[in-house]
């Protein structure tokens, strides 16, 4: 049974430009939907044990069926709570940023340089001894992990154990070696290589993307040094430098404004996303060093005006070394359908395993006794291996990747730019 209340309400009839408006206006209803359902306590009856056996299959395999979502939330809570636990640390470390509240003459103290002289040779050497040239370290590489990832993920485990099967049928098997089973397996093995390719191709267009920061960064920048401007590459900045800003410069390193023009402005969009540009002060104006204008953020830009700041950060050292460190180390969570889609894989590959490991049961206890001159051992194997390979949907992985990309592209078409393909299923729930 089920009750609705509707409430419809009209807007008052006036005159004037102001009634065209209201009369275009549509008429909102406020619904309320009761479901009331009626329960009747049945007396206890014993059920068939058919019935019986049938109704604990399909609960359990309901209960099989959540599993895999059941792991995948727990995982995503634990990742969750990890990836907020490296946020947390990540705002402390940020919070210890205290350059900005000294004043000029005391941050100049600190990192012993001054305006007019700015560092010496010497003081160079050591500091970049020290800390390392002015650039962003690149994520581990692990090669060999990927290489194992990409050829043995997804149906591929399965065919290898076919490949394999299909050269012990040719040899030793093979009384004479069969040379249809030989251009079978390499057959398999160029399917292997194939999808192992398409994988690292995959991989590969994601890395050019997250290769794309270290453009942020500028080429030169000028600097003053034993009382000398001068022009040096930017990785060669040390803290302590003297660096000059003109209008329309990307920041090489994180700067401690020390003098500054009237219309020195920044562009902060790329790390806050604030579409205005910032004016620049000397003095600090907040406590947190992302939101004060005296500190110019490395890969920022100097959109007009001009300036002059002291280098307190390089490198990893800086607030876009820090959040390129975090974003970067950050697992990736699996996605609903990535979920799904391995929980398929695991399905077909039990059932095609099944089925393989049937026909050779059927071959050892029946066809090789009733019909011994029938099948070989080493054509059972390759029956076998057959329908194995048969069952399994090795196009699904690239199917779904092509779509994904295809999907990625109209997305860069329209200014969005996609770090991960997985993120393109989330980005189509939304509204």
């Amino acid at each position: 049974m089920e009750i609705q209340i509707a409430n419809d309400q009209e807007a008052p009839v006036a005159s004037g430009p102001v009634a065209r408006l209201e009369r275009n206006l549509t008429i909102e209803y406020r619904t309320l939907s009761i479901q009331i359902s009626r329960h009747v306590q049945q007396p206890h009856q014993p059920k068939h044990p058919r019935r019986a056996l049938r109704s604990s299959l399909s609960w359990w395999g309901r209960l099989c069926s959540l599993l895999p979502l059941r792991k995948a939330h727990e995982q995503r809570r634990a990742d969750h709570a990890e990836q907020e636990a490296r946020l947390e640390a990540t705002a402390g470390e940020l919070s210890e940023f205290k350059f900005h509240l000294g004043t000029v003459d005391e941050t100049l103290t600190m990192f012993g340089t001054s305006p007019i002289q700015g560092l010496e040779d010497s003081a160079v050497k050591r500091r970049r001894e020290r800390d390392g040239p002015n650039m962003l370290s690149s994520p581990p590489n692990r090669i060999l992990l990927k290489i194992f990832s990409w050829l043995f993920s997804g149906f591929c485990p399965l065919l290898w154990i076919a490949a394999l099967f299909v050269w012990i049928a040719w040899k030793p098997l093979g009384n004479p070696p069969n040379t249809q089973y030989l251009a079978l397996g390499i057959a398999i093995l160029i399917a292997i290589v194939l999808q192992a390719s398409f994988s690292a191709w995959q991989e590969w267009t994601t890395s050019r993307v997250m290769a794309s920061i270290t453009g942020m960064l500028p080429v030169e920048t000028v600097v003053t040094r034993n009382g000398a401007t001068t022009t040096i590459v930017a990785t060669d900045l040390v803290q302590g430098d003297i660096v000059h800003i003109r209008g329309g410069d990307k920041i090489p390193a994180d700067l401690r404004l020390i003098e500054v023009s009237r219309d020195l402005r920044f562009d902060r969009s790329m790390l806050t996303g604030e579409s205005d540009a910032v004016v620049a002060t000397v003095n600090y104006t907040d406590e947190n060093c992302l939101e004060t204008r005296n500190i110019a953020v490395m890969g920022t830009h100097a959109t007009q005006g001009s300036g002059i700041g002291v280098v307190i950060g390089t490198g990893d050292s800086t607030v876009m070394g820090r959040i390129a460190k975090m974003t970067t180390s950050n697992k990736s969570e699996k996605t609903l359908l990535q979920i799904e889609v391995t929980r398929f894989v695991i399905i077909i590959a039990v059932l095609s395993l099944i089925v393989g490991t049937t026909l050779l049961v059927m071959w050892a206890a029946w066809l090789r006794h009733s019909y011994p001159t029938f099948l070989l051992l080493s054509d059972t194997l390759v029956n076998s291996t057959g329908v194995i390979v048969a069952l399994m949907p090795m196009g699904l992985p690239i199917c779904l990747t092509l779509t994904l990309t295809l999907i990625a592209k109209r997305m860069q078409r329209q200014n969005v730019l996609v770090k991960n393909l997985t993120t393109v299923e989330t980005l189509g729930s939304v509204n």
